[in-house]
């Protein structure tokens, strides 16, 4: 487990997303965004396992939603939002240590609702946890004269 970050969550050569502190926070940084696909990666942290050495599950729902977030971004037009309106992980192993990769891409996308699914997966490849997310995107609102 590599502990290079200084305690503010960036690793060297690693682009941090000022956009979204909580993920800086935790250490998770982006990938990729670009054509419906989103990627995220998190370096394992001692302060990010449980007593039993596996990595706190919310963590690994954390990864996954980002990423997730990361594929709808990359559809969004100038002026658009999106906010997850529900979200389901399905662990399949547990995590001790490296670095985790949730891959997410988008499988329906309109013009209000997307719909975004997604895997976790430890440095060896294994699938750490699955999941599916919906999104609801809405419109900047215009401003209203004073």
């Amino acid at each position: 487990m590599s502990n290079q970050d200084g305690g503010d969550g960036h690793y060297p050569g690693q682009e941090t997303d000022q956009s979204s502190p909580f993920a800086v926070l935790l250490g998770i940084y982006p990938v990729t965004s670009a054509d419906g696909v989103g990627t995220a990666r998190m370096p394992i942290r001692e302060h990010h396992l449980q007593d039993s050495g596996n990595v706190q599950g919310g963590l690994i729902v954390t990864l996954a939603d980002y990423s997730y977030y990361l594929a709808v971004k990359s559809r969004l037009s100038p002026g658009q939002s999106t906010v997850t309106v529900e979200l389901k992980v399905n662990f399949t192993a547990g995590a001790r240590e490296g670095e985790l990769t949730a891959t997410a891409k988008i499988v329906s996308g309109g013009r209000r609702i997307i719909v975004v699914e997604g895997e976790v997966s430890d440095g060896n490849g294994v699938l750490i946890a699955r999941g599916l997310s919906t999104y609801l995107v809405s419109e900047a609102r215009p401003q209203r004269a004073h």
